[in-house]
């Protein structure tokens, strides 16, 4: 095929590569594009959940678990009293590069059966697992805030066979629903991380939700500039200028 003063001959391997790599390429890149909006939704929905009124759990703990985890993000209000014989340490948490322990305390809300596993925040490990920070409560009935979050994006739900025995429990993993069982007590399928205005907290800088939205627009464009980049060689080397016959 002649173009102008060119003549395209493409060889039969190159061709085949290039017909592979380039849609493979570009839809790589899409993927990416598509990724992006996905978290951009994701966030938009977030900051529409921290602009509501906060919501009263202790009317709401009748709720599906679907419901609750939709209100991931949402400022929460609950009325009750923590049960402080009953604590978790949860492990490997850092601060600062300082490892220590993240408190879990059940909260057991007014009015129902029901309790919601409060996160208080960052404590040091001192260098034993016997020796940790003070962190008992006054038994007395308060009302809480925070904002709930996905227990997937707290803590990591499954095998608790490996808890500690007595309380309280140092985990690496849990299952809120073997929580409950050994609690005695139907725990919420969501977690509240405790405001830092609030008491009886420990060190509290939650993170905010980070959704990617500039890593999976630069990986589009990654893609992108590949598949121009093979469309380029596959070109060069593939159109030969003819010399002009005298």
């Amino acid at each position: 095929m002649r173009i102008s003063s060119y003549k395209f001959s493409p060889s039969l391997v190159p061709t085949l590569v290039t017909f592979v790599l380039l849609p493979l390429l570009v839809s790589l890149g899409f993927w990416q594009l598509d990724r992006a909006d996905e978290k951009r939704t994701i966030e938009a929905k977030i900051h529409e959940l921290e602009r509501k009124t906060p919501l009263e759990l202790n009317k709401e703990s009748g709720a599906s678990e679907q419901t609750l985890l939709s209100q991931v993000y949402r400022s929460v209000i609950v009325k009750g009293r923590y049960d402080g014989r009953h604590q978790f340490l949860y492990d490997n948490r850092t601060y600062l590069g300082k490892p220590g322990y993240h408190v879990l305390t059940p909260f057991v809300m007014e009015g129902t059966d029901k309790v919601v596993l409060v996160n208080r925040g960052w404590i040091p490990y001192l260098g034993r697992r016997d020796d940790i920070p003070d962190i008992s409560l006054e038994d007395r009935q308060r009302m809480i805030t925070g904002r709930i979050k996905a227990p997937g994006q707290s803590i990591v739900l499954d095998d608790t066979s490996q808890m500690d025995s007595g309380f309280p429990k140092v985990v690496q993993s849990l299952s809120l629903g073997a929580m409950g069982a050994e609690l005695q007590y139907e725990i919420l399928p969501v977690v509240i991380e405790l405001d830092k205005s609030v008491e009886d907290g420990f060190i509290r800088e939650w993170q905010p939700y980070y959704g990617s939205i500039e890593k999976h627009n630069g990986y589009a464009a990654q893609w992108f500039v590949m598949a121009a980049v093979l469309l380029f060689l596959y070109l060069k080397y593939n159109l030969k200028k003819e010399k002009l016959e005298k």
